[in-house]
């Protein structure tokens, strides 16, 4: 059972959360809510934010003005489950943990207490100094202000979207728009980051730099990495699922329901029914020993349930 509780800045904080809670229940469409979230922000000011508790894990702060943290780590909690399922079983297995596109750091203070060390890869400056604000004081955390790219030591213009500190992407992948801010940032490739012969577990979150990044892990993915990456709902060919699913030697998984082998991309596009939700799969090289106890921890759970 999840042990779960939240905890406030402050009686404002409080009084924040419970009308955006009930406002969530009238405003039916993302952008709609959006704007609640950014308008109770102005009226109670930038500090408010809340402390989510979870299962003896850091707490991870939410501004209450964050339409995106607001919505789909307090509302629809619990967040991702099929993420948590593949870290819970894979904690053991693996010294390390990647939050890679590590945004706020929600995933990195829910590894860090399972794995011996966690790495964090964060882009956007402004997105960097909230994830350092919920993970410097770990001892176990690493963190790293950069772009996760096929190569190190490149420097690309990085867009901070002006709505969502979630979309915020390498410019390369699609330009600005007239109301986004564009900053510099350095990149750093994965097999940069992963020790030689460590078997980590990678979640990848990098807004369209994807295909990049896995090519800058191929030796850590031959080294038994497994990764989680994101497949997103808006691209009905799937372009990353394919990359991958092009490598002979690569197994594909799906982790929503369970974790399901993926053959082809006609599978994968069969599963993405939202357009507007970023699907997570888990993929890695045959004969992985980490994705063995993944395996084996994903049946052992099929089974206790």
């Amino acid at each position: 059972m999840s042990d779960r509780h939240l905890t406030f800045s402050g009686p404002a904080a409080r009084l924040q959360y419970m009308l955006l809670m009930g406002l969530f229940r009238l405003a039916m469409t993302r952008g709609l809510y959006g704007r609640f979230a950014r308008g109770l922000g102005r009226v109670f000011g930038p500090e408010t934010a809340v402390f989510l508790h979870e299962n003896g894990a850091p707490p991870y702060r939410i501004a209450l003005d964050d339409g995106y943290w607001t919505r789909f780590a307090l509302y629809r909690a619990p967040y991702e489950p099929e993420v948590a399922r593949v870290v819970t079983a894979a904690s053991g297995a693996s010294p390390l943990f990647c939050d890679l596109g590590a945004n706020k750091g929600y995933w990195t203070t829910r590894a860090a207490p399972l794995f011996e060390q966690v790495i964090a890869v964060e882009a956007s400056a402004a997105t960097f100094a909230e994830l350092s604000g919920n993970a410097t004081e770990l001892p176990n955390v690493t963190l790293y202000r950069a772009a996760i790219h096929a190569r190190s030591g490149e420097e690309m213009r990085f867009v901070n979207t002006h709505l969502s500190h979630a979309s915020a992407r390498l410019e390369s992948d699609l330009p600005a728009g007239g109301q986004d801010r564009i900053e510099t940032v350095g990149t750093l490739a994965v097999d940069d980051l992963v020790p030689k012969g460590a078997a980590a577990l990678i979640k990848l979150d990098v807004e369209g730099a994807e295909i990049a990044a896995v090519r800058g892990a191929a030796r850590a993915l031959a080294d038994g990495a497994v990764l989680i990456y994101e497949d997103h709902g808006n691209d009905p060919d799937c372009t990353v699922s394919a990359h991958l699913l092009s490598d002979p030697d690569m197994r594909v998984y799906s982790i929503e329901t369970g974790l399901i082998p993926m053959t082809d991309v006609a599978t994968i596009r069969a599963c993405k029914t939202d357009a507007y939700k970023g699907y997570n799969f888990l993929a890695a090289r045959a004969g992985s020993a980490l994705l063995g106890r993944i395996m084996q921890g994903f049946a052992n759970s099929a089974r206790s349930g």
